[in-house]
């Protein structure tokens, strides 16, 4: 092996001044982003939560869709509903599909109900304490090339009138 030094000593020593500074202000971003992303998911939660308490007292809506038949294929659906929770439009909170029939085969799907879960927001357990540790990193001061077998030349110059080798 041959090895080629490289001289680190500077950056060893700026790094390892720097590096305490460097850790505090990892720690203080650190800190600041954990105390936001909890924040916001206590304040999304309470609004959550004040939107459902508010929609409690509110009917459900639901929608009556009526039977119809398709003519050229002759299949009949009966009447359906879709029953939507109080807080908005857009999540179903249970769908009654209709009962299909296609008429003069006797073949027909029945009717079914598919109801939802009402969705909530789940409780975030939290440690009081986070505690970020920066890996330790080193540097070696030599970079090792392998040996392939001794370095090693030969030098020939032929000519005409002289001959030389080495």
């Amino acid at each position: 092996m041959y090895p080629i030094p490289l001289p680190l000593a500077m950056f060893y020593a700026f790094f390892n001044h720097h590096i305490n500074s460097f850790i505090r202000k990892v720690e203080k971003v650190g800190e600041k982003a954990f105390v936001f992303v909890i924040e916001s998911y206590n304040e999304a939660k309470v609004k959550y939560e004040y939107e459902v308490e508010k929609s409690i007292t509110k009917q459900p809506r639901t929608f009556q869709i009526p039977g119809y038949t398709i003519p050229v294929v002759n299949i009949e659906a009966s009447p359906f509903t879709v029953e939507m929770f109080p807080l908005g439009y857009v999540i179903p909170k249970e769908i009654n599909t209709p009962k299909f029939t296609i008429l003069g085969s006797g073949f027909s799907v029945p009717s079914y109900t598919l109801v939802l879960p009402f969705p909530e927001l789940p409780t975030l357990h939290v440690p009081k304490f986070l505690e970020l540790s920066l890996p330790e990193l080193s540097i070696p001061k030599n970079i090792f090339i392998p040996a392939l077998g001794n370095i090693t030349y030969d030098f020939s110059f032929k000519s005409s009138v002289i001959t030389l080798n080495a």
